[in-house]
């Protein structure tokens, strides 16, 4: 099923037809100034909200329920008397109907408005829903949701003037279609197209829902570069070796240079033979200059060894010795008194071990226990 719902000021109706002359008519009954076209355009596409806190200012001395029911029974005389549709909507809409889509309406006014000016225009019958605002609170949006989670249309579009219509309209998935020729073109930054005419809806239609319409993205060939073929039989590398001079009789030689060490460059690694070049341990390697290597089909010339040359350790300067420390010279210190430490309670009692009786002793040989004493007790 195809879906496509339509805001109703400044898309389907022009607004200036009913909603200015009625601004001017009851402005002459309660004798305020009439408000110029520009600000009146605010209110339009708007809920009743605004409208009211603005009658509610104007302190005519009556409620504003009041005041907002006279109104909307005064437009209601002139949408039904004056109001108009935008030229050639009403062919627009009978061939979207022929080609199968199903029409509705989604839009902040009152119930009464959008069945007035259908009905008038004599398109009501095309319509197959007409969705209004069922509290205060409720937006464009969750009417869009609605929709579709009642009908799960394939697919669905949504034709608007404001930045609330194209805002439910990607709330809701729905094709966003955006009405230059309404009353906010300036707000339709998220429009997935832009019209200047009604008559172009089916074309925008057609376009976007027109099998193979995304244009293929060309994307440049890849090349991938082969991989360097290595011969079978490499040419052997000769690698100068520092190899300590001896002799049976005759110790190494004195050390005449210290080889320094060469920064690291990025070296091609080649395949050797194991028995080409023998593992050298704690041996630094001097590599002859790189030059271009032939082609490999060319013949390769044999490198000459060159003569081995012994591995000379640096001198290591031995470090001066630290200078002796002086004597450390030792101060008394003076003890301190410290507090008696309180002997730890214990967790449980020790095993008591009777004190082994002392030998009884004569009267005349028994001495006193006490070590203060310097005499001995004799008896009495």
């Amino acid at each position: 099923m195809n879906l496509i719902m339509f805001d109703m000021d400044g898309t389907l109706f022009r607004t200036e037809t009913s909603f200015f002359p009625s601004v001017r008519e009851f402005a002459s009954r309660h004798a305020f100034p009439v408000p110029d076209e520009a600000f009146l355009r605010s209110f339009i596409g708007q809920s009743g909200s605004e409208w009211r806190a603005w009658l509610e200012q104007l302190q005519l001395g009556t409620p504003t329920q009041e005041l907002a029911s006279e109104f909307d029974l005064l437009e209601q005389e002139y949408v039904k008397t004056q109001g108009e549709l935008y030229p050639g909507t009403t062919d627009v809409l009978r061939a979207l109907a022929l080609d199968g889509w199903k029409l509705g309406v989604c839009s902040n006014a009152p119930g009464w408005y959008p069945e007035t000016i259908l009905t008038r225009a004599g398109v009501r019958d095309l319509f197959s829903m007409v969705r209004v605002p069922s509290r205060p609170d409720q937006t464009k949006t969750m009417m869009l949701c609605d929709v579709w989670n009642e009908l799960h249309p394939e697919r669905c579009a949504m034709v608007g003037d404001r930045a609330d219509d194209m805002q439910a309209a990607y709330a809701g998935g729905y094709f966003a279609i955006g009405a230059a020729y309404g009353w906010a073109p300036e707000e339709l930054e998220l429009a997935d197209v832009r019209i200047h005419d009604i008559a172009e809806i089916p074309m925008a239609l057609a376009l976007h829902w027109l099998p193979g319409n995304e244009p293929a993205i060309a994307r440049p060939p890849v090349f991938v570069a082969p991989a360097p073929v290595v011969s079978a039989a490499p040419a052997p590398v000769i690698l100068e070796v520092l190899v300590p001079q001896t002799s049976a009789s005759q110790a190494p030689p004195a050390p005449s240079r210290v080889q320094e060490p060469v920064a690291a460059e990025p070296i091609v690694s080649a395949v050797m033979p194991e028995e080409a070049v023998a593992p050298v341990v704690n041996a630094p390697v001097s590599m002859p200059p790189v030059e271009a290597a032939p082609p490999l089909h060319a013949p390769v010339a044999v490198v000459e060894p060159v003569a081995p040359v012994y591995p000379v350790a640096p001198q290591v300067q031995p470090s001066p010795e630290p200078p002796s420390a002086a004597p450390a010279v030792t101060t008394p210190v003076k003890p301190v008194a410290m507090p008696p430490v309180p002997e730890p309670q214990r967790t449980k009692p020790e095993p008591f071990t009777p004190r082994p009786a002392e030998p009884t002793l004569a009267p005349a040989e028994r001495r006193s226990w006490n070590p203060f004493r310097r005499h001995e007790d004799k008896p009495r």
